[in-house]
């Protein structure tokens, strides 16, 4: 029997294998989901532990693809993971098809428990199946039986002399009835086994002879028909009440245009005594057996106890030497070790690419002296680390690159164990929720404040546009105008700003993106005629999405403005739609001068502008759109210019 863990980490295969290792069952390993399928096409499992994070196909893809095969619909899958702890995501991996759903850290032996249920109820299914396989081949045998039994029988008025003699001197009982059990004939031996003459059970129903209730001949025949089997046991019932195992054979036979049933009844009394006495025979010899053995390992208990000790020891040695070591050489994570001296001990394949040398040329070799320009800002914590005997923790940038690395040095007996994890995507996904945080706070102050602001400005423009109609003003209705438009301003401001508020309820429609742009195509083409640009739309197939149209022209409409303002007179803009995979992607290419990096980190950001009139809430509000409609905004940007990626994920 073999058991399929799947896990893309090498480390997180090896506990599982020091967890579940036994002589009882086969492990067979799996990288991928891919690599987990192309096994499920070769060999049956007993139950698959399925890790549900894992680069390509994930463990929920992978569960529904094996629950997809008739062959594995019925395998036990386990679901084991470290951070999807969510009710809806323990919910996913119950719908489809989960026996369970376990969470890292697990507890080993409880793992190891279920693992041996699994394994033993899928052997009791391959022993169900092969009794199934003998009892269907016997079947076979009866029915062949039977059908003999057929053609004897239509030759039965030629041998009736011969047939007569045959069940007179036979001594099992031998009934022939109709297809409703009534009896029309049996042979003498009827009177000996059950004490009934032949003309008392004449016409009766054959369910008479037998014990019990639930005894029935339509049932039996019924049930016959559909397992194919031709003999059963029984208990039959003396007239006299007393009761005694039987077995029945039963034959189906057509003499002229009647259907009979024969039933050759055998006391079986004496077997099933004997069958009782193997049975307490064998029990007995089982027991001495037991007794035998145990007596013999009590005598060489103490001796076998100091071998297995000292070869436990040994072998653990080796294994966790040798776990420790794939360990350190399939993380992604620098690691070296040291000694006293500060020589190279131990370095892992990460290492050799940090330090662009093999380990040939770095153990047994000083790092100060192969690296001394690293003297001036390692040493200094390395030997705090070796004089305190503590932990030391640092961050630096890459030898050969900017990528930030966390330093962490473990003093030991032989020196100092270091290692370097890379924490670029850490620092990324912090700017980011810096940049939502701030999103979240503007959105926040835009919900709170926009109606209150609102309201004066509304009242005052009123006053304005009341006043500046009067005749005694006209002189002065320039500087109302003025006034006017200035308050205009600041409301559509204020509506961009409101446009942030993370609370907004978004219409949500099927649309195709490629009709949305099509519709607006010629606005944005009278803009570009207007500042003397060039506007080309490719457009590809695409599936359609929900979104809220006026939102969706917003973002559109902003991202093709600020293309515009960044690029001179007589620029092309390129506003594209294609997909990736089974996103949808919009892009809009401008060919500015590109985003300062310094800048770069502050694009989305409320307020802040490289525009001389600019608000900053422009990019801000598509940053929000995107956001309320489950889409990324992505930008690539150079000396060629700049290109916003908006990735709408597919409808769930």
């Amino acid at each position: 029997m073999k058991i399929l863990i799947v896990d893309d980490r090498r480390e997180n295969l090896l506990a599982l294998e020091a967890v579940l290792k036994s002589p009882d069952y086969q492990l067979v390993f799996a990288s991928s989901g891919e690599e987990a399928l192309k096994c499920l096409l070769k060999d049956d499992f007993a139950v698959i532990l399925l890790d549900v994070q894992m680069p390509g196909m994930d463990g929920f893809e992978t569960a529904k693809l094996v629950r997809a095969r008739k062959r594995n619909e019925d395998t036990p899958i386990i679901f084991i993971t470290a951070i999807y702890h969510s009710t809806e995501n323990i919910a996913q991996g119950y719908s489809l098809g989960a026996i369970d759903y376990l969470f890292k850290p697990f507890n080993p032996e409880m793992l190891k428990a279920k693992i041996e249920a699994f394994v033993k109820i899928h052997f009791h299914k391959k022993q169900i199946k092969l009794q199934n396989e003998l009892l269907k081949q016997d079947a076979l045998e009866l029915q062949t039986m039977n059908e003999s039994l057929e053609r004897t029988t239509s030759d039965l008025s030629k041998a009736e002399a011969l047939s007569r003699v045959i069940g007179e001197t036979s001594i099992d009982t031998l009934i022939t009835m109709d297809t409703l059990g009534q009896v029309i004939n049996s042979n003498p031996a009827i009177t000996g086994m059950f004490g009934y003459e032949h003309e008392e059970l004449q016409g009766k129903n054959v369910s008479k002879l037998f014990h019990g209730e639930s005894f029935s001949f339509l049932n039996i025949m019924n049930y016959l028909d559909k397992s194919q089997i031709k003999i059963l046991d029984a208990t039959a019932m003396h007239k006299n009440g007393a009761t005694f195992p039987v077995e029945i054979q039963i034959g189906v036979a057509s003499i002229g245009e009647q259907q009979v049933v024969v039933w050759s009844v055998r006391d079986i009394t004496e077997r099933k005594q004997l069958e009782k006495e193997r049975k307490d025979r064998y029990k007995t010899l089982e027991r001495l057996v037991l007794e035998r053995t145990s007596e013999l390992f009590h005598t060489n208990k103490k001796l076998k106890e100091e071998i297995f000790e000292r070869n436990k020891i040994a072998r653990e040695l080796r294994e966790t030497g040798l776990m420790l070591n794939n360990i350190l050489e399939s993380i992604t994570d620098v690691f070296f070790t040291l000694d006293h001296q500060g020589q190279f001990i131990y370095v892992n394949k990460e290492a050799e690419k940090y330090w662009l040398k093999g380990r040939e040329e770095l153990i047994g070799r000083n790092i100060w002296e192969v690296f001394p320009e690293s003297l001036a800002e390692f040493h200094p914590f390395f030997k705090r680390a070796m004089n305190t005997r503590e932990t030391e923790h640092f961050e630096i940038k890459g030898r050969n690159s900017d990528i930030p690395y966390e330093v962490h040095v473990y003093p030991s007996e032989e020196g100092l164990s270091v290692y370097y994890h890379d924490i670029s995507e850490r620092r990324m996904f912090e700017k980011e929720m810096a940049r939502l945080d701030r999103l979240n706070l503007v959105g926040q102050m835009a919900a709170g404040i926009g109606h209150e602001v609102r309201n004066p400005m509304t009242t005052v423009r009123g006053f304005l546009q009341l006043l500046g109609d009067k005749e005694e003003f006209k002189q002065s209705k320039g500087y109302f105008d003025l006034m006017i438009e200035e308050l205009d301003r600041a409301n559509n401001i204020i509506t961009e700003f409101l446009s942030l508020a993370k609370t907004k309820t978004i219409d949500l429609k099927v649309l195709n993106l490629n009709s949305l742009l099509e519709n607006l195509f010629p606005l944005i083409q009278a803009d570009a005629m207007v500042s003397d640009k060039n506007i080309i739309i490719e457009l590809q197939d695409i599936e359609v999405l929900s979104l809220d149209e006026k939102e969706i022209r917003q973002l559109i409409l902003n991202l093709v403005r600020n293309g515009m303002e960044a690029m001179p007179d007589g620029g092309t803009l390129t506003i594209k739609t294609f997909m990736e995979g089974d996103v949808v992607v919009l892009a809009v290419q401008d060919e500015g001068t590109g985003i300062k990096g310094q800048n770069l980190e502050k694009v989305g950001t409320p307020f802040f502008t490289t525009k001389e009139n600019g608000t900053g809430l422009g990019l801000a509000t598509c940053f929000s759109i995107s956001a309320r409609h489950n889409a990324k905004i992505d930008i690539d940007t150079g000396l060629s210019g700049t290109t916003f990626f908006v990735r709408f994920k597919p409808n769930l």
